[in-house]
């Protein structure tokens, strides 16, 4: 199964595709001085909650860049019911595949997507280049709690060779030539919050579709998915958003 067919079936009921919660999502446009004018990319946009909640309380003019057609699409259509679609362009493809101005942007986003981006060095880079010099970025990203017991770390595979700590993943926005003005961070709730849909989303899909070739392949994944979680992710992994101004 493809994988954007997979994450269309397991977030079909999410609004917010990453851990976290309106609330906090509220102190994000806190945090980027979010106002009327205002130019905001939005890298990896899913279904567009994010622009389309700052949409409707500002005059912002927003563009989202998303891989995955079903989330594109629906997107669109709830843009439109909200009558945000002239104020807000969602572009279906890969991120590399868009070209932003430079320093065209007040603020660029990258909410849990910095793989579309090919990783987070190269995301904030992009990002860099892209936001105005008065403007900011902000980057959702996992960092580890702690160093990985090199049991865990093969359980993780290649990928946590990617993950810093805290306070480095700091650091490498720092050298980046950006400044800190804002930190979010999931809690064991959020995380929760977030995964539990998968499950009920996957068990109610896989019993409307008896027959589908790729019934068992999606349970496979989803039952790998929940065993990494509560074997090793719920307790080294955390995750935050990244708040950063050109310094």
């Amino acid at each position: 199964m493809h994988f954007t067919e997979y994450w269309s079936i397991v977030e079909r009921s999410h609004t917010i595709q990453n851990p976290t919660s309106p609330q906090k999502l509220g102190l994000l446009a806190d945090y980027c001085r979010v106002r009327d004018g205002a130019r905001v990319l939005d890298v990896g946009s899913g279904k567009g909650w994010l622009l389309r909640t700052w949409a409707k309380a500002w005059q912002i003019e927003g563009t989202g860049l998303e891989v995955n057609p079903w989330h594109v699409a629906e997107a669109r259509e709830r843009a439109e019911a909200e009558g945000a679609a002239d104020r807000l362009c969602f572009i279906e493809g890969p991120a590399l595949d868009f070209a932003p101005q430079p320093a065209s942007y007040d603020g660029v986003l990258c909410i849990g997507a910095s793989f579309a981006l090919n990783n987070f060095d190269e995301a904030v880079a992009w990002m860099r280049r892209a936001v105005k010099s008065d403007g900011v970025l902000a980057i959702g990203e996992p960092f580890l709690n702690r160093p990985l017991p090199p049991e865990v770390a093969a359980l993780a595979g290649p990928e946590a060779a990617q993950w810093r700590s805290l306070a480095g993943t700091v650091a490498a926005l720092e050298a980046h030539g950006l400044e800190l003005c804002g930190l979010i961070t999931a809690s064991p709730d959020d995380w929760d919050h977030y995964e539990s849909p998968h499950w009920l989303a996957a068990r109610e899909w896989a019993a409307a579709n008896p027959d589908h070739p790729e019934r068992e392949e999606l349970l496979r994944g989803v039952r790998r998915a929940r065993e990494a979680y509560f074997g090793w992710e719920r307790d080294y992994l955390g995750w935050s958003i990244f708040v950063a101004a050109p310094a």
